[in-house]
């Protein structure tokens, strides 16, 4: 039977910001009122779902995180490249209350800086988790990825297996699609449209990775983009060290310790529309992984928990429920 928990309901700390919010847009802003906006509006958004920022020393780094405790399971809940903590924020707000949960920024992503070593590989990504959890005082957890922090779940998942309950692969990297994707024939002509370097390329990169994405009005917009933009050079080094690692997984015959590790509950997700990791990857996870459930959007593309966050909440907390 399915445990079914009481979701998250936003607080009355969210209505005020509301309030607040169209106060400050009354008027035109500079690019520094913009800023102070936008901390606002995140700092809004964090607190409506019991979120408290938090740091921890994980060797290399100070990584920066979200946690907010909860009596039910543990969730860690990992972004993608050149993304960031906040890009979990609607997805956590739809999950249910009781809900244990850890979401970090991995290292050089969001407010954790860049390591010492100026070390980006997936590998080394996962072992700075493992410090995370072990800090947070946490044994045993569900994990789960989108698109690079797919791979790195399914990395933790293959290192620590005794610590996981349950991996999600939400449009995960880590495995070759059959087909190839619009990014993959993209990056074979030389081209990143992950890496945003002017406004232009960065509306080109929003539309890129999702086929339904959320309103961002101005003047949170302008903010986002030019921190995208500022990321360029950053983006190039931890794109260039998840090469990399690709190939020492290859090296480790990593899709074979998938299939001989990876026996707890896993859910797969996938928007159908994906152009950076084609679909027909789900698939390939699918072989490796034969307990896996797979879920398929049609009509949605890189970033399901932000395009449809409450069907993929809803669709999680299920999964949760069958794997405890």
């Amino acid at each position: 039977m399915l445990r079914l928990s009481t979701r998250a309901q936003p607080s009355t700390r969210w209505l005020a910001s509301i309030a607040t919010l169209a106060t400050l847009l009354l008027g035109g802003c500079s690019a520094g009122q913009q800023e102070v906006i936008y901390d606002k509006a995140i700092d809004f958004a964090r607190s409506a779902v019991d979120l408290t920022l938090k740091t921890a020393d994980t060797g290399d780094v100070n990584m920066s995180y979200l946690e907010r405790q909860g009596t039910g399971p543990t969730v860690l809940l990992l972004h993608g490249f050149s993304a960031n903590k906040e890009t979990w924020l609607k997805f956590a707000a739809e999950l249910p209350q009781d809900y244990h949960l850890i979401i970090p920024d991995l290292a050089g992503h969001g407010e954790t800086p860049a390591p010492l070593n100026q070390d980006y590989n997936l590998i080394r990504q996962a072992e700075r988790l493992h410090q995370l959890m072990t800090i947070a005082g946490v044994n045993q957890f569900h994990i789960a990825g989108n698109s690079m922090g797919g791979a790195i779940s399914a990395i933790y998942a293959t290192r620590y297996p005794q610590q996981i309950l349950s991996l999600t692969l939400m449009d995960a990297a880590g495995v070759d699609a059959p087909e190839q994707s619009e990014y993959m024939q993209a990056l074979a002509q030389g081209k990143n449209p992950l890496i945003a370097t002017d406004e232009e390329s960065f509306e080109y990169r929003w539309n890129f990775v999702m086929s339904e994405p959320p309103l961002l009005p101005w003047p949170l917009r302008p903010v986002v983009v030019r921190k995208t933009i500022a990321r360029e050079g950053i983006n190039r080094e931890i794109f260039s060290d998840m090469l990399a690692t690709r190939e020492e997984l290859e090296a480790s015959q990593f899709e074979q310790q998938l299939s001989e590790k990876v026996t707890m509950p896993t859910l797969i997700i996938w928007g159908e529309e994906d152009r950076v990791l084609d679909v027909s990857a789900a698939q390939v996870f699918k072989e490796k992984l034969p307990q896996a459930q797979v879920k398929i959007y049609p009509g949605i593309g890189h970033l399901p928990m932000v395009e449809i966050p409450a069907e993929t909440a809803e669709l999680y907390s299920r999964f949760i429920a069958t794997a405890e």
